[in-house]
C-alpha cells in the first residue's frame, strides 16, 4: 500500500511543534534582551559557549519529505483498482507414504466501473509419492473466476463464475427454516442476474467433483455431469397485505454415483412460494428494518414441493446380487414436501413445520434426509437477564420393512440460561428423545468472567442406547490484547457400554495472533488420552512473516494421529437421517512453507471499495462447526473448509483447510460480510443467514468469525 503523507501519523504534531519551537525561541530572546536592559553590567558569554542546533530525539527517526515523496513515486497510480499476488508451497506429507508437494498459486482482482468486480484464483500442484521400491508423480489443478455486481441496465446485475465453483441456489431454496437445498460442487460455469429482491434467474452446468486436499486446496472431477436452472420472482401484491415470492428450481445430473458405486441419472424439480406480512391474528405489525417474521406481530410462510427421479444403469461394483442388465433402467421416483412458518409474538419468536421425505430422495448428486415425517415446533424468548427457548418433534417412518420395526419418534428440548450479574451466567440444556432411538442429554455450564479472562465449567451427562457418558471440563478464554486470543480448554470423561468404554482426559489449547506488525501466529492443538493407553493428537500451528515490499513467509505444520471419540449426542430423528456417514481420516503429518508476493496498484486504490486515498485496514475471520450452540469458538470446534466468503456482496473468498479467511487492504468504514451455505454439510447451517455489519478501522485487524450449528 503506497504511504500517502496526509497517512503519516505526525505532521500536524511537528508543524505544531515547530511553530512553538519558534515562539519559544521568539520568547526567549526577547527575556535577553529585556535583561540585558535590566542588568547592563551581566558579563556576555563567552564564544565557546555559543547554543548549538535544537535537535528533537524524539522525532529525528521519521521519514523526510523526500523518502515521502520517493514511496509515492513507486505506487502505480494508472488503471483502475486491482491488486495480484504469487505463491510458491513446498508441502512435505506424511500418511500412509512420504508425498511432497510442490505448488505455484497466483491471484487476483480489478475493479471496474463498468464490468463489476473481477477476481480470480489458480493453483497447478505438483505431488510426488514413495511407495516401497516405486514413485509416482501425479499434477493437478484448481482454479476459479468470478464476476460480480455487473450493471446490465434497466436495474439489472450479473455475476459470473467458472471454474471450481458450486451450483448456485436461490434465495427461498437456501431456507429459513430446519429444511434446506444442499450445493453441489462442480467443475463448470454459473451465472446469476438479479434487479434487486423482485427477478432473479440463475443457471449452472459443469462436471462433478470434490475439493480435498489439506494444506492445498485441489479438486478432483468424477464422470459425472451436472445441470441447473433456477428462477424466483416477486409476486404483484398490496403493500398492505405483505409480500409474496415464487421459486423454480430444476437440476439434471448424468452419470452420478450412488452410495453403492453404481451409475445413475437423475432429474429433481423444486417449487416453493413464500408469504410474508402481517399475522392475522395480530392488531398490527412493529414498525422497523428487519423482517416481518423478526418483528411483533408478523408473519412468514414457505411452502416446498420437490420431487427427484433416478435411473439407475446398475453399472458399478453396489448394483446388487443381480446382473448389471437386471438392474439397468430401475427407476426410483420420490416426492418430498415441507412447510414452515416463523412468526413473532410479544415475547416468543416461534417457528414450527411439517415435512414428509419418501424413501430415495435426492438433489442432484446430493441425497437428502428420506423416508421420514413428521412435525415440529421451535420457540425461543430472551430478557435482560432470561434466555430460554424450546423444541419438539413428532416423526415416523414412511415405509415399515417388518412388523418388529417401529419408526415412530418423539423429540423434545428444552434450554435456557440466566444472567446472575454483569459477570456471571449459569445455563441448561435438557434432550430427551422416546419410542425409537432412546435417549436422554443433560448440559449444564456457569460462566465466569474475571481480570483473567472468562471461564466456563460444563457438565454433560448422555446416555444413548446402552452407552452412557459423563464429561466434566473447563474453558478458558485468556484476558488478551485485541486482537490477539488465547483459549484453553480441559475436560475429563467417562464412558460405559459399548466397545469405547474407559476415561478420558481431553484437552486443548487455541492461540492467534492476527497481523498488526510483521509477525503473525496462529496455533491449534487438540489431544485425548484414554485408561486404555490409546492417544489422540491434532495440530496445527502456523506463522507467518510480512516484509514492508510485498513479499511474505509463511510456516505451517500439521499433524493428526490417533482417533478422537465423538461425544455423545441425543439428537432428534430428522436431524439423524440429514447427518452425513462418518469418515476418519487416516494419520498424518505435513509441514508446509509458503512464499508470497503481493502488489496493488490504481489511482482509485482503496482496494475493497474505497475512494482515492482512502484509509484502510484488513478483515479476517474463522468459519467453524459451533458444536455446542453458544455462538462462541471453543478448542475443540474445528474450521469449516472451502466456504465461500462475501464481502460487500462483491469480493470472494475461500476458506482454506481450517476454515480461515482474509480481506487485505479494506477501506475504513462499515461493510457486510456474509458467507454461503456451498460445501456445508447437511444438517449444519449458518447461525447468521443474513449479511453481518463489521467496522474496519484504520491499520486495524478487524476479526468476525461465523458459526454454523446443527438442528437438534
Amino acid at each position: 500500500m503506497p504511504r500517502l503523507m496526509h497517512d503519516q501519523p505526525g505532521w500536524l504534531a511537528i508543524a505544531a511543534l515547530s511553530f512553538n519551537l519558534q515562539g519559544i525561541a521568539l520568547a526567549q530572546s526577547a527575556l535577553s534582551a529585556e535583561n540585558s536592559v535590566v542588568n547592563p553590567t551581566t558579563p556576555a558569554a563567552p564564544a565557546s559557549s555559543a547554543k548549538q542546533p535544537y535537535v528533537d530525539k524524539l522525532i529525528e527517526s521519521l521519514q523526510s519529505a523526500s523518502e515521502l515523496n520517493a514511496e509515492e513515486d513507486d505506487f502505480n497510480s494508472a488503471g483502475w483498482s486491482r491488486s495480484w499476488h504469487a505463491d510458491y508451497s513446498l508441502l512435505s506429507e506424511k500418511v500412509l507414504s512420504r508425498r511432497t508437494f510442490q505448488a505455484l498459486s497466483l491471484g487476483g482482482f480489478i475493479d471496474t466501473p463498468d464490468y463489476g468486480a473481477l477476481s480470480l484464483i489458480a493453483n497447478l500442484s505438483r505431488q510426488q509419492s514413495s511407495s516401497l521400491s516405486q514413485t509416482y508423480q501425479y499434477r493437478s489443478s484448481s482454479w476459479r473466476i468470478d464476476q460480480r455486481g455487473m450493471p446490465l441496465g434497466g436495474g439489472w446485475r450479473a455475476n459470473y463464475s467458472a471454474g471450481d465453483i458450486n451450483t448456485g441456489l436461490t434465495s427461498l431454496a437456501r431456507g429459513t427454516g430446519r429444511i434446506s437445498l444442499p450445493s453441489s460442487p462442480i467443475h463448470g460455469i454459473s451465472s446469476q442476474g438479479y434487479s434487486g429482491a423482485d427477478l432473479e434467474i440463475q443457471a449452472a452446468t459443469g462436471k462433478t467433483g470434490l475439493f480435498n486436499g489439506l494444506g492445498l486446496t485441489s479438486f478432483n472431477t468424477s464422470s459425472g455431469q451436472l445441470s441447473t436452472l433456477g428462477a424466483q420472482i416477486k409476486l404483484p401484491s398490496d403493500l398492505s397485505s405483505g409480500r409474496s415470492h415464487a421459486a423454480l428450481q430444476i437440476i439434471e445430473g448424468q452419470r452420478l454415483t450412488d452410495s453403492d458405486g453404481a451409475h445413475m441419472d437423475t432429474r429433481a424439480i423444486w417449487l416453493a412460494q413464500s408469504w410474508e406480512g402481517k399475522a392475522p391474528w395480530a392488531t398490527e405489525l412493529r414498525p422497523g428494518n428487519p423482517a416481518p417474521a423478526e418483528r411483533r406481530g408478523g408473519l412468514r410462510l414457505q411452502g416446498n414441493l420437490l420431487q427427484s427421479t433416478d435411473i439407475s444403469s446398475g453399472s458399478g461394483s453396489g448394483s446388487g446380487s443381480g446382473s448389471g442388465s437386471n438392474n439397468k433402467g430401475n427407476n426410483h421416483r420420490a416426492l418430498g414436501l415441507w412447510a414452515d412458518a416463523n412468526w413473532r409474538s410479544e415475547r416468543w419468536r416461534n417457528s414450527a413445520g411439517g415435512f414428509r421425505f419418501e424413501p430415495n430422495l435426492r438433489w442432484g448428486s446430493m441425497p437428502l434426509a428420506n423416508d421420514i415425517q413428521g412435525i415440529y415446533w421451535q420457540a425461543d424468548s430472551s430478557t435482560r437477564q432470561w434466555q430460554y427457548g424450546f423444541s419438539t418433534e413428532l416423526s415416523d417412518r414412511i415405509s415399515h420393512t417388518s412388523a418388529e420395526s417401529d419408526g415412530r419418534s418423539a423429540f423434545f428440548n428444552l434450554n435456557g440460561r440466566y444472567r446472575i450479574d454483569s459477570r456471571s451466567s449459569v445455563g441448561a440444556n435438557l434432550n430427551l428423545r422416546a419410542l425409537n432411538g432412546t435417549g436422554q442429554a443433560l448440559a449444564l455450564n456457569w460462566d465466569r468472567s474475571n481480570h483473567w479472562g472468562q471461564t466456563q465449567l460444563r457438565a454433560d451427562l448422555t446416555r444413548s442406547g446402552e452407552v452412557t457418558s459423563k464429561r466434566l471440563g473447563v474453558d478458558h478464554s485468556w484476558a488478551t490484547a485485541a486482537p490477539a486470543s488465547l483459549n484453553t480448554t480441559l475436560a475429563w470423561e467417562t464412558l460405559s457400554g459399548g466397545a469405547n468404554s474407559g476415561k478420558s482426559l481431553i484437552w486443548g489449547l487455541q492461540a492467534s495472533l492476527p497481523s498488526t506488525s510483521q509477525w503473525s501466529l496462529d496455533a491449534a492443538l487438540r489431544g485425548e488420552r484414554r485408561s486404555n493407553s490409546s492417544e489422540a493428537l491434532n495440530a496445527d500451528l502456523g506463522l507467518r512473516w510480512q516484509s514492508t515490499g510485498g513479499w511474505s513467509l509463511s510456516l505451517r505444520y500439521t499433524e493428526s494421529r490417533g482417533r478422537q471419540l465423538q461425544q455423545q449426542q441425543v439428537l432428534s430423528a430428522l436431524t439423524a437421517a440429514s447427518l452425513p456417514a462418518p469418515t476418519q481420516l487416516p494419520a498424518m503429518r505435513s509441514l508446509q512453507l509458503l512464499l508470497r508476493f503481493e502488489e496493488h496498484a490504481g489511482k482509485t486504490y482503496a482496494p475493497l471499495g474505497g475512494a482515492p486515498g482512502s484509509a484502510a485496514g484488513s478483515l479476517s475471520g474463522v468459519v467453524f462447526y459451533d458444536a455446542d450452540g453458544n455462538d462462541r469458538r471453543e478448542v475443540s470446534e474445528g474450521g469449516v473448509p472451502n466456504i465461500t466468503v462475501i464481502l460487500d456482496r462483491r469480493y470472494v473468498t475461500r476458506t482454506d483447510s481450517q476454515g480461515r479467511y482474509e480481506f487485505q487492504a479494506v477501506v475504513e468504514g462499515q461493510h457486510l460480510v456474509e458467507i454461503s451455505s456451498d460445501n456445508l454439510p447437511l444438517p449444519w447451517s449458518p447461525l447468521q443467514r443474513s449479511a453481518i455489519k463489521v467496522n474496519i478501522h484504520v491499520r486495524e485487524a478487524s476479526i468476525q468469525n461465523f458459526a454454523v450449528q446443527r438442528d437438534k
